[in-house]
């Protein structure tokens, strides 16, 4: 190429909104994956969300959410689910290469098995080729550290999604061989966690990516080009000959100069990174990378509208899941009443019914029942004070007497808790007499 073409391409702006500091790109991303991770871990060890597979229901601090409580159940899926649209119209799959725990480990792996093994055993893919070994790293002593790297690591993250069912206490009781009643069967989903996370980090790691994650394909209904993408500064191509240093540096083996709308790159920003360096070490090359963060296209009108023109439904969606997660939060109620038939219960007939009472608070609470609609002498209550330790239900039996007359008889179970809640249930029993 001539050099009077050489000065027409630098003379041509490129069309695209770069986003600066791509420099320092891997130290944020690094931090920003740690800092995930240790999100993950505090969320249920401080309480902050957990399942409760006992009750069958979630833990927001001190609270149980169940399903019934439909408004805040469903005001934040609907929020959440949104929220990943916004992300995906406007950051692309910067989830994946920012945020994803699986992502992470699945550095960290190839990055050990680089310097363990040599970068020519991180070639694994669905071809069925095999990861050769450097000649020199070829030693049992590597290949015996690698195993246990991955060992160990795997038993490290399999901890965190027990911690989302379990809590601290449970967990810990069961890494110091002194399980607790409700961490006997602990073991085996441990061991199931630890090899699948085993699986992923030897074996699979960004394969997931690549073919597997519904993450992914779902991120293809909303992504285009005004998302978040590697832009190329095509006008100072001649400093890209004979330089493949950008597409050494991408972990999913793709050209980072010729990204497309829908390909496996995760906007990690390592391709970035490394053409900066290079500009930053050449005294040939002057200027910033070729490569870089952008936002669609400069010839349009502003990529803002077009990103709120992409989501009027979902920010609607979102409007409408906020609405009603504050009115779920505002009806929440923290305790639940019913009154039932018994007979199906052991030791019981057609004269006993049920008082169940519920604390979805993990505090203490009492209770004081009051029946009204009968004469005291027509009925028997098993007790009229209940204190729940924790959050859990009670039964308290309501035993109708044999002489009651015959016909129906409408009462009502009043429950009041010392912190000043009530609750009444009414109910119509039928007397078939004597």
């Amino acid at each position: 190429m001539s050099v009077n073409a050489n000065e027409q391409l630098k003379n041509i702006s490129v069309r695209e909104e770069h986003v600066p500091g791509a420099q320092s790109v891997r130290a944020w991303r690094r931090a920003s994956q740690y800092l995930v991770i240790t999100l993950l871990v505090l969320i249920p060890v401080t309480g902050l969300f957990r399942i409760d597979p006992m009750a069958g229901a979630f833990r927001l601090l001190d609270y149980q959410v169940w399903f019934s409580d439909i408004f805040i159940v469903m005001g934040f899926w609907l929020m959440v689910a949104t929220g990943l649209i916004f992300m995906y119209s406007w950051a692309g799959s910067v989830f994946c290469g920012w945020i994803c725990p699986q992502n992470t480990i699945s550095e960290w792996a190839n990055a050990l098995t680089a310097r363990l093994l040599g970068r020519r055993a991180l070639m694994m893919d669905v071809t069925g080729l095999k990861m050769q070994v450097a000649r020199r790293k070829d030693a049992w002593i590597n290949k015996a550290m690698l195993g246990t790297a991955f060992l160990l690591v795997s038993m490290l993250f399999a901890i965190i999604p027990l911690l989302y069912f379990f809590s601290p206490d449970v967990i810990w009781s069961f890494l110091t061989f002194h399980p607790v009643a409700s961490a006997e069967n602990l073991l085996w989903i441990y061991s199931v966690c630890v090899l699948v996370v085993l699986v992923d980090a030897s074996v699979m790691r960004h394969l997931v990516c690549k073919y597997m994650c519904i993450y992914r394909i779902w991120q293809h209904s909303f992504k285009t080009r005004d998302t978040l993408h590697i832009a190329y500064d095509e006008s100072r191509s001649d400093h890209c000959l004979n330089c493949t240093y950008c597409e050494d540096s991408c972990f999913l083996d793709i050209d980072p100069r010729q990204t497309l709308v829908f390909d496996s790159c995760i906007n990690c920003g390592d391709c970035v990174a490394a053409c900066d360096h290079l500009h930053t070490k050449s005294k040939k090359m002057q200027g910033p990378g070729l490569l870089s963060f952008a936002f669609g296209e400069s010839d349009k009108k502003s990529n803002l509208g077009s990103l709120l023109s992409r989501t009027k439904a979902a920010t609607s969606v979102t409007f409408i899941g906020a609405v009603c997660f504050v009115i779920g939060v505002y009806t929440y109620q923290p305790y639940s009443l019913v009154v039932d038939r018994a007979e199906l219960m052991q030791e019981t007939s057609a004269l006993d019914y049920r008082i169940n009472i519920a604390n979805k608070r993990y505090q203490p609470a009492e209770f004081r029942f009051v029946v009204e609609g009968l004469p005291a002498s027509m009925f028997k209550l098993e007790h009229d004070v209940v204190t729940l330790e924790s959050a859990e239900r009670k039964d308290v039996m309501l035993h109708f007497s044999p002489d009651i007359g015959k016909g129906l008889h409408r009462l009502t179970v009043h429950a009041e808790s010392d912190d000043g809640w009530k609750k009444s249930f009414k109910v119509v029993y039928f007397a078939q007499g004597n």
